[in-house]
């Protein structure tokens, strides 16, 4: 159930990819883009992320949930890189299922309690950790690191390309164009009604692929918060 403690922030995707975020292996995780919100957002906090013009040509006041996420941990990059349980979002180039390329676990800590970005390995395969990613450039890497934490879920509902209409009177504070820390939304009954609108329909878990996807690749659909 929502609460009058409830927060609830919105900001719009200008990219979709499975990468940021990467709704995959258990969790759904916030680990690059938006350094501001992952470093800002506390534990409890929601956040939901809506399509933009950029994205997919949706204007303003037509923007659609892509995914909501309720924050259940605030994790530094050295526990995402070191914990088994999220071993599975190091993106793994050999394989031909695009889920497990699409990994957002990508910087190895040097040492024990790396925090800048010059102590950070940026990856590209968990078979060869000396490549470059494709999805980062040192300038994202340095973006990336800044925001410090990782977000990660445990209750989200992703859309992805199957992203949902929220009814007018219950839509939370959306801004109009790309926004650092997001919106906050103020009014305690709309974010109430919006998260009871969402948990009442839908279940925890994956309803569409991400945006950017190959045509032809399921492997989003084996996941295990696949929910048709």
């Amino acid at each position: 159930m929502g609460t009058n403690l409830d927060r609830l922030f919105s900001y719009k995707l200008a990219n979709d990819s499975g990468f940021a975020p990467n709704p995959f292996f258990g969790y759904l995780s916030l680990a690059t883009c938006k350094p501001q919100i992952r470093k800002e957002k506390k534990v409890g906090d929601w956040i939901a992320g809506f399509t933009s013009k950029k994205l997919n040509n949706d204007d303003v006041g037509s923007d659609k949930l892509i995914y909501l996420m309720k924050v259940a941990k605030k994790i530094d990059y050295n526990i995402y890189w070191n914990e088994i349980k999220y071993k599975d979002k190091i993106p793994d180039l050999e394989t031909n299922y695009f889920i497990y390329k699409c990994g957002d676990n990508i910087y190895q800590p040097k040492d024990q309690g790396s925090m800048r970005p010059h102590e950070f390995i940026q990856i590209k395969n968990k078979n060869h950790w000396d490549h470059k990613n494709d999805n980062e450039s040192i300038d994202s890497k340095i973006h990336d690191v800044n925001g410090r934490y990782v977000l990660i879920a445990e209750e989200f509902y992703y859309f992805g390309n199957n992203a949902i209409e929220i009814p007018l009177e219950i839509r939370p504070n959306i801004p109009k164009g790309q926004s650092s820390n997001g919106s906050s939304t103020k009014d305690s009954k709309i974010v109430h009604s919006f998260l009871e609108y969402i948990k009442n329909k839908y279940k925890s878990g994956i309803y569409g692929k991400p945006h950017r996807w190959p045509e032809n690749d399921d492997s989003w659909k084996t996941d295990e918060n696949y929910t048709e």
